[in-house]
């Protein structure tokens, strides 16, 4: 198998019938992808925004397949869905079928499962591709990673554009993420009392807050709220509560995010699910610009902590890199009053 394939920006086909995603892919030894005879997924009839832009008059489509969408996270999962949002919001009428890849973590997977007013129907690849056919329209959303504008491109007007919508046209609120609050019912609190969410783990290292400043971090929050900070794992100050053991999924997660006073976040799934409750957050960015992940959320401040080398990077474990960052971290701290 050519390992390019995997950084295609689509799907693939499997014995040229069977839709496949790279991600479900990554899972299998080199050995095992190598006796799969795969070529990229190239389909008259199948829209690929980054191989051919188009745009959609979704007035007049009444079955629509989404290949290998939305993401394979959960922070990008939320604003795909967003961008589904957008079209439900063009033709309420649409039937909306996504194929998702089998293998992503569970937490991801129940985000989709909550997005029942704007998906109709699931379904896991791999699939055979004569299964597309009685569908109005087609579209191969998969591997945005690997999509030229995904890094230049604020998240939300970068879905729309690949699904054929015009960003412009779409309604701000949609942009918050919307249909999340109007999809959940209304949660009980984990705590009696307020409390600070404090976020500083997301899907890789390079978006993290350091440990290294986590206690000081903590100190400060404590003594600019005067009330509790919360968050996922173990920070040794006596004002930190974790809450890790009352996060068993998804759910519960979105529930600890919507009841905080604020969060305090790093570029993870957090920042989403605050803007769709309209919490107020404060969100820092160590790679990708503040611009291309918060602009939509009016509720949210922001603060770069990046370097010019880390503008453009997803992920990195470059450990002078990650020094760089952590140095900026404390300086910031160190200014604040």
């Amino acid at each position: 198998m050519n390992s390019s394939l995997l950084n295609f920006a689509g799907s693939l086909l499997q014995d040229e019938k069977t839709l496949v995603a790279s991600y479900d892919l990554e899972s299998l030894y080199p050995t095992q992808r190598n006796t799969l005879q795969l070529q990229a997924l190239h389909q008259p009839g199948i829209y690929n925004y980054a191989l051919q832009p188009f745009s959609l008059d979704y007035r007049n489509v009444k079955r629509l397949c989404i290949i290998n969408g939305m993401g394979v996270t959960l922070g990008d999962s939320l604003i795909g869905i967003a961008a589904l949002q957008a079209i439900k919001a063009i033709n309420p009428k649409l039937h909306l079928t996504v194929l998702r890849p089998h293998t992503c973590q569970a937490y991801v997977e129940e985000i989709y499962r909550l997005a029942g007013n704007v998906i109709d129907e699931l379904r896991y690849m791999p699939v055979e591709l004569a299964a597309l056919e009685g569908f109005d329209a087609v579209i191969d959303a998969g591997n945005q990673l690997f999509r030229e504008d995904f890094a230049t491109l604020e998240m939300h007007d970068f879905f729309l554009r690949h699904l054929g919508i015009a960003p412009e046209s779409v309604a701000d609120d949609i942009k918050t993420n919307r249909w999340l609050r109007d999809e959940m019912p209304e949660q009980a609190p984990p705590l009696e009392g307020r409390y600070v969410l404090f976020n500083y783990r997301a899907s890789t290292p390079l978006r993290n807050i350091p440990d290294a400043v986590l206690v000081e971090f903590v100190e400060h929050l404590f003594k600019r709220h005067g009330i509790p900070v919360a968050g996922f794992g173990e920070i040794d100050h006596p004002q930190f509560i974790d809450l890790s053991s009352r996060s068993r999924n998804t759910r519960d997660f979105i529930a600890i995010i919507r009841h905080a006073s604020k969060v305090y976040t790093c570029d993870s799934s957090a920042l989403h699910i605050a803007a769709a409750f309209r919490v107020p957050t404060m969100g820092y960015f160590n790679a990708i610009k503040p611009a291309l992940r918060a602009a939509c959320y009016p509720l949210c401040e922001s603060v770069d902590m990046g370097t010019e080398s880390s503008a453009l990077l997803h992920q990195s474990d470059d450990n002078t890199l990650l020094s760089v960052i952590e140095e900026n971290y404390r300086r910031y701290l160190n200014l604040l009053p």
